[in-house]
């Protein structure tokens, strides 16, 4: 009931609002349609945030979001759209001034594996434990590869 209120609640607001507060309403709306399992509803709703991030001003521009938001990752990967989970991690890494984003590592390698590049998802896995020693989701996806340790 709270992500169907959340939803409901991000969509009225889409309606009455401009500029990055509009950005931050889709993207509200789009977390909140994960928490719903709606991936796909999820995955449009952050392309509609995304397509307005550009026309904020650049010094208002939330380029952190996705370090601390893993809403999209969500929706576009269960939403099969794996090119866009590589390409929003990658996006999210060179910003960061250090990459130490475990969690986006993590979610390129998992697009990195549906997409058919083994090599560079076993690369990024052990580069989220490089951050995160012991980090549960990417030991798994390792073992699930077969690796136990990392170069």
């Amino acid at each position: 009931m709270l992500f169907r209120s959340a939803a409901q609640k991000a969509s009225d607001e889409i309606y009455q609002t401009s500029g990055a507060d509009q950005f931050f309403a889709w993207f509200n709306r789009g977390s909140s349609l994960v928490g719903l399992n709606d991936y796909y509803g999820g995955s449009v709703a952050y392309d509609e945030a995304y397509r307005l991030y550009p026309s904020i001003p650049e010094k208002d521009r939330p380029y952190r979001i996705t370090w601390y938001q893993t809403g999209p990752y969500y929706a576009y990967y269960y939403a099969g759209r794996y090119q866009d989970v590589y390409d929003l991690a990658t996006q999210t890494i060179t910003t960061a001034r250090k990459p130490y984003l475990e969690e986006s590592f993590y979610w390129r390698a998992k697009a990195s594996i549906m997409i058919g590049d083994q090599p560079g998802a076993i690369s990024d896995l052990c580069e989220s434990l490089d951050y995160h020693p012991e980090f549960a989701p990417s030991v798994y996806e390792l073992s699930l590869l077969g690796v136990y340790t990392c170069p």
